[in-house]
């Protein structure tokens, strides 16, 4: 059995009594954890109007983590390209690569990351908002960033993305759903899949993946997994610290959207809604270490996925990177 890589997904949470600031610095904090720790790569979401996470400003966190590390890749989990200028995105992460050389990811997703009314004032019409050109906007991207060539007479024939010369990081499509898999496979680039959330089958969007690649940027497919997964010292203590993500889940499922709560706080709602944690986070992996290593292994090698992205939600973020810092232990991670 292959074993897979292992890499950290982070929303920047706010924790209930939490100022957003010191939210945003311990994100910066884990990144310097899991560098230490010997992860592959961190890669940070885009979110906007949350009261749960504020990773808003993708491309700032990306930078300061990057700063702050010393051979983590450090990327976007993802960049919702429709929210934005091609144009723009090609010059942030191309500006981060002239910064970061070889340390870079680019994900790109077409989710609008939040609700309806926010993505209109992200993308300012209503004509944007209905907008279903994602493929049409990776093109543009990548013909600002030279790595495609304008067709003849096109209308930005000639415009070219700062700094010149300089790659542009790796292209990543994250998706939910069999599309993005599809659109993945054909672009002849990398592929993470959304487990943690997905109605989909995992096997099956690999396996859509891996039937459509065509060789491009990359030569053989490589399928990222995010998984949900917390580890703590004791069983009885990792459960006792997801009561927090099974009311996050709860609160996503219900609409009633906040900081993370404690697992004090998490206990009563659910018992007060009468929701049964272990439902609400049936593919997350909780437990020892060891236990959750050997979970995740087990999953890579049903789906085929060459690397497992971990996401762990906690109310104290001291306890968030500990998770991080056993897994690491018990993978053999070179930290």
């Amino acid at each position: 059995m292959t074993t897979p890589a292992l890499s950290v997904l982070d929303l920047t949470p706010v924790s209930s009594g939490q100022q957003p600031g010191e939210a945003l610095r311990h994100t910066l904090k884990l990144a310097e954890t899991v560098d230490r720790a010997g992860y592959k790569r961190l890669w940070i979401a885009e979110h906007h109007n949350s009261v749960a996470f504020v990773s808003a400003a993708t491309e700032i966190l990306i930078a300061l983590a990057a700063e702050r590390t010393q051979r983590i890749r450090v990327g976007s989990g993802g960049v919702m390209l429709p929210n934005h200028s091609p144009l723009k995105v090609a010059e942030n992460f191309m500006s981060l690569e002239a910064l970061y050389p070889g340390r870079i990811d680019l994900g790109l997703g077409r989710a609008p990351g939040t609700d309806g009314r926010t993505a209109l004032a992200l993308r300012r019409s209503r004509e944007a908002l209905m907008a279903d050109d994602f493929p049409q906007q990776i093109a543009q991207l990548r013909a600002f960033a030279a790595q495609l060539d304008w067709p003849a007479g096109a209308v930005f024939e000639g415009v070219l993305a700062e700094p010149r010369g300089v790659p542009l990081p790796p292209l990543w499509i994250l998706g939910s759903s069999l599309y993005g898999a599809q659109l993945a496979g054909e672009l002849g680039v990398g592929f993470a899949f959304a487990y943690h959330f997905s109605q989909e089958n995992p096997l099956t969007a690999v396996q859509t993946y891996h039937r459509h690649f065509r060789p491009g940027p990359l030569a053989e497919p490589y399928a990222v997994l995010g998984v949900n997964a917390l580890s703590a010292d004791t069983d009885d203590e990792a459960h006792e610290l997801a009561l927090t993500s099974a009311a996050l889940a709860l609160g996503i499922l219900s609409g009633q959207r906040g900081p993370l709560l404690s697992p004090a706080d998490a206990r009563q709602w659910l018992s007060d809604t009468e929701n049964d944690p272990a439902k609400l986070l049936k593919k997350a992996r909780i437990g020892t270490p060891q236990k959750v290593w050997a979970d995740l292994q087990e999953l890579a090698a049903q789906t085929g996925a060459n690397e497992l992205m971990v996401a762990a939600y906690t109310h104290d973020p001291l306890k968030r990177q500990r998770s991080y810092e056993l897994l690491a232990q018990a993978a053999g991670l070179n930290g």
